[in-house]
């Protein structure tokens, strides 16, 4: 249900028309387009669309970001939980069953767990239900994670190109003589160059 409701968000967000003339006519002024809005539509179109194929398949975000290795990440992450929510859950319906077999007064049914009394199943009922819940909102978060990865990585994908080259920072050990008064004065550091 959710993911439906996410899939037609993100289609419907990522219609919005794209004006190929770089002259505007608004409120009879003439508008020009900078010629950077070019380059972060281009990004802003990459995002959109690794958010979307992350939303609909897990992972297919990582995959058009050439981001490989967090693929398997993902399903390893949602197929652990998945496990454990399907055995708690298993577990849960377990002891509601023996509880629901405790009290219903018929003779013919068997106690599968004679060893608890009746505070102890409702303990362990109880146990398990939280369990099952807190898998089923691991599951979820792995989801959302997913798609939250997939369009940060495709908004930083070409940073490195993006930065100024000349931008460096080098930290190097120094060692120098200060003559002061006659007597030389020996000194060591480090020093940092920073480049921008």
């Amino acid at each position: 249900m959710w993911r439906a409701v996410l899939l037609c968000l993100c289609v419907i967000t990522s219609f919005r028309s794209v004006a190929g003339n770089p002259f505007e006519l608004k409120d009879s002024y003439i508008l020009i387009k900078d010629s950077t809005s070019k380059l972060t539509n281009d990004i802003n179109r990459e995002a959109r669309k690794a958010t979307l194929m992350s939303a609909v398949l897990p992972g297919l975000g990582q995959v058009y970001n050439r981001k490989y290795w967090k693929v398997p990440v993902i399903y390893a992450a949602a197929g652990g939980l998945g496990y454990l929510l399907i055995q708690n859950n298993k577990q849960y319906k377990d002891y509601q069953q023996a509880l629901t077999y405790r009290f219903d007064d018929d003779t013919s049914t068997e106690d599968a767990y004679p060893q608890y009394d009746d505070a102890n199943l409702v303990t362990l009922k109880k146990k398990y239900k939280k369990r099952r819940d807190l898998c089923g909102i691991g599951v979820g978060a792995v989801y959302l994670l997913n798609i939250i990865d997939a369009n940060v990585d495709a908004h930083l994908r070409g940073f490195d190109e993006k930065i100024n080259e000349k931008l460096s920072l080098s930290i190097r050990p120094c060692a120098n003589v200060l003559t002061t008064f006659q007597q030389p004065v020996y000194y060591s550091g480090l020093k940092i160059k920073l480049k921008f």
